[in-house]
């Protein structure tokens, strides 16, 4: 795969992309994929917490009500109690409530336009689905990706959207999965809100580092 190169500054970034590449492993997953459903469930649970408390909220939740269809037969109050732990309880008990009776009138979405369609999906949400169930490009914007793709030059911005956005229009599609996954884990290992810059081995691409 070869990345588009539009103009000099990025020749740092496409060395940045190589290096983070080669680095981390192929296969790189945060949520395990249990369902579809359910990872779609527990993305949205993830929301504003960590994938801990979020995949211990799916799994209170699914172990009550196990599919979709129980879920959406289910109270927003007993959705809500279960998911608890996650924060934000009562919004997303009702967007998943909302989520699973769309599921059962049109089965689950294949595009990113049917998916942030559903209660509570955005394109961070809708990113996470396409490249972890249906294995299609996506760039996953999150809290993490944002701060390291800004501060490695990646992107100019640290608003989510844009960021996705920027990405999405500077690198080639087949790139985007693998920059959103690399990205993610450098931000998690060493990359991160206290960066460990000394362990970096980007240090010397880094523009935040050199300044």
């Amino acid at each position: 795969m070869r990345l588009l190169v539009y103009h000099e500054a990025m020749r740092d970034d496409e060395e940045i992309i190589r290096l983070l590449d080669e680095h981390y492993p192929r296969d790189i997953s945060f949520l395990p994929v249990i369902s579809p459903f359910r990872f779609l469930v527990t993305v949205m649970l993830s929301a504003s917490t960590t994938d801990k408390q979020a995949e211990a909220a799916a799994e209170r939740l699914f172990s009550v009500f196990p599919d979709a269809a129980a879920i959406a037969g289910a109270s927003e109050g007993d959705i809500e109690a279960l998911i608890h732990q996650a924060g934000l309880s009562r919004t997303k008990a009702r967007n998943i409530k909302g989520t699973a009776a769309a599921v059962m009138r049109s089965g689950m979405p294949e595009s990113e336009d049917e998916l942030v369609r559903l209660p509570g999906v955005g394109e961070k949400t809708a990113a996470c689905y396409l490249v972890s169930v249906l294995g299609k490009p996506g760039v996953i914007a999150d809290t993490h990706f944002v701060r390291v793709a800004h501060r490695l030059g990646l992107t100019d911005t640290e608003d989510r959207i844009k960021s996705a956005r920027e990405i999405r229009m500077k690198y080639d599609k087949a790139l985007w999965s693998r920059i959103s996954m690399t990205v993610n884990l450098h931000g998690r290992k060493v990359c991160s809100p206290r960066p460990k810059c000394s362990e970096c081995f980007l240090s010397h691409l880094c523009p935040s580092g050199k300044t």
